[in-house]
């Protein structure tokens, strides 16, 4: 088998008719208006042939087509999206028996935003017993405040030690050790796990993986029976491939801001979003079955950063993500310990603020630039741990010169006038700060570095949205449910995509621990059941 590379013009492409229509299941599908509002279908269910939606970082077209596709293929499953939950799918469908399963990306690259992943929770020590189980998935329920699902993290803790020596062990993906538990991939993120599982993928003769290839929609003969997928070729041609289950891997919402704002409350102009095709394709299609709107995303805040920065800015790192950080809000005041700033919880404080800067003097830069920063945030950020960081300081003064959310100036009063918040508050606050001792928020001595010396620096702080969880309904079996939990034959689904996992926080680790329990749980239902 070959992995297949093709060039492709446009991010994601989708849709939202079924080949045989879907009736009253696209009433949660329907019409998305660029502000984010939701409105319901017509009664007929079906969008006009032709409509089109402009939703951001996607253009998603909804039609009710029943034209022929180009072409027909009969095989057993459909994976659609190649991170951790599609290849987990993918290659346990394989080993357990299945004759031909194709994997299709959307993207030119495989792994989606595992390549930017940490290594699951709880990896090792990995075996739970049954009392271990129940009362892990009752702390992490009560950890969401009660919204994620108590059975599906049961039955994940339940069958931890299976999943995660199939992936440590059998396909010999490696992870590092912080204290007693792992805390990331070999190589600081999921990238090598990816290409672990793609090589697997690549010696098995009954897996065909295509790059560049987006499914479109899911084929139905009714609301409740999926029959296969339609995928669009680089070309423009439509392969219809019938198949005995489609198990959808597809991500989050991240990078489709627009059409995440009729799925969240969340103020998203106080967000980051970056992620990797994570633009709701799957949610949409999900849709299109009596499983009905899509609900309960979890906008994932995994660490802050200045907008406009790179994912693995150096000066992002420093400025919005370390303990010896000084924030102050739109009213020039500080509101809590820094020393949460590379946590998700940190994300969720500053989304509740106006305006959030990290203020910052010249030695403070200076010490970075010499010594590093002290914590980091994923594996990119590694090299930046107690090391020098050459050219931080061209990066300070680039950032000054040209992005509205950083400034320099020479006197505190000066800094509060130009990122306009209460300058006797600010120098209040920084002459408390200054004395080494925290009476109000209870911060350690040695992480408060004081503001004073010029020029001084401020940097408007974001909440970084690596990746949406949740939205798809499913059992334990990782079938698609619709909301009174019958499922939809045929129609699976593993991962960020799924809910039932998380509250309104990144319950941290989740993600990849749910994507390998959901891929490799619907490849055996699959398997055991459908072939």
């Amino acid at each position: 088998m070959g992995i297949e590379t093709k060039g492709m013009s446009r991010r994601s492409f989708l849709s939202a008719g079924a080949v045989v229509a879907a009736g009253a299941a696209f009433a949660g599908l329907a019409g998305c208006s660029p502000s984010g509002e939701t409105k319901a279908a017509e009664s007929t269910g079906t969008a006009a042939a032709g409509e089109t939606r402009d939703l951001g970082s996607a253009s998603f077209e909804l039609t009710a087509d029943t034209k022929q596709a180009d072409e027909t293929k009969e095989v057993d499953i459909v994976v659609v999206g190649s991170g951790m939950g599609g290849f987990s799918a993918a290659l346990t469908a394989i080993e357990e028996g299945a004759k031909s399963v194709v994997l299709l990306e959307k993207n030119n690259s495989l792994g989606g935003s595992t390549n930017m992943a940490e290594c699951p929770a709880g990896a090792r020590p990995f075996e739970y017993t049954e009392e271990e189980a129940r009362a892990a998935a009752a702390g992490a329920q009560a950890d969401s405040y009660g919204v994620s699902d108590p059975m599906l993290l049961y039955s994940m803790f339940h069958d931890a030690k299976e999943n995660f020596s199939w992936l440590f062990d059998t396909h010999g993906v490696g992870w590092t050790k912080q204290g007693e538990a792992p805390a990331f991939y070999e190589g600081g993120n999921g990238k090598i796990a990816i290409e672990k599982l793609a090589a697997a993928a690549e010696k098995e003769d009954g897996l065909e993986v295509l790059t560049e290839t987006p499914a479109t929609q899911l084929l139905l003969s009714d609301e409740y029976t999926v029959e296969g997928v339609r995928a669009k070729t680089k070309d423009g041609k439509y392969v219809d491939y019938k198949a005995k289950a489609v198990v959808l891997a597809t991500g989050g919402m991240s990078t489709n801001k627009t059409l995440l704002a009729g799925y969240t409350s969340q103020d998203l102009d106080k967000t980051i979003g970056w992620g990797q095709g994570q633009d709701g394709d799957g949610h949409l299609m999900a849709e299109q079955t009596a499983h009905g709107r899509a609900n309960h995303l979890t906008v994932d805040s995994l660490f802050n950063n200045v907008k406009d920065f790179s994912y693995d800015s150096a000066l992002g790192v420093c400025v919005a993500m370390q303990p010896s950080n000084f924030w102050v809000n739109q009213d020039g005041l500080r509101f809590m310990n820094e020393n949460i700033s590379s946590t998700a919880v940190s994300g969720k404080v500053v989304e509740t603020q106006g305006s959030v800067w990290s203020i910052v003097d010249a030695d403070g830069i200076q010490k970075y630039a010499e010594g590093g920063c002290q914590r980091h945030y994923s594996g990119f950020a590694d090299k930046l741990v107690g090391n020098a960081i050459d050219g931080l300081q061209d990066e300070v003064d680039k950032a000054v010169s040209g992005n509205d959310e950083c400034f320099k100036a020479d006197t505190i009063a000066d800094l509060a006038k130009k990122i306009g918040v209460d300058a006797d508050n600010l120098a209040d606050e920084i002459e408390k700060y200054n004395t080494g001792t925290d009476a109000e928020w209870g911060k350690e001595s040695e992480n408060m570095w004081p503001i004073a010396t010029a020029p001084f620096y401020a940097f408007r702080i974001s909440s970084g949205m690596l990746n949406t969880s949740g939205g798809i309904r499913i059992n334990t079996n990782a079938q698609v449910v619709d909301d009174r939990y019958k499922p939809i034959a045929g129609l699976y689904a593993a991962g960020v995509c799924t809910s039932g996992w998380d509250g309104e926080v990144y319950g941290n680790g989740t993600c990849q621990a749910n994507a390998l329990f959901c891929g490799r749980t619907a490849a055996k239902h699959i398997v055991k059941n459908l072939l």
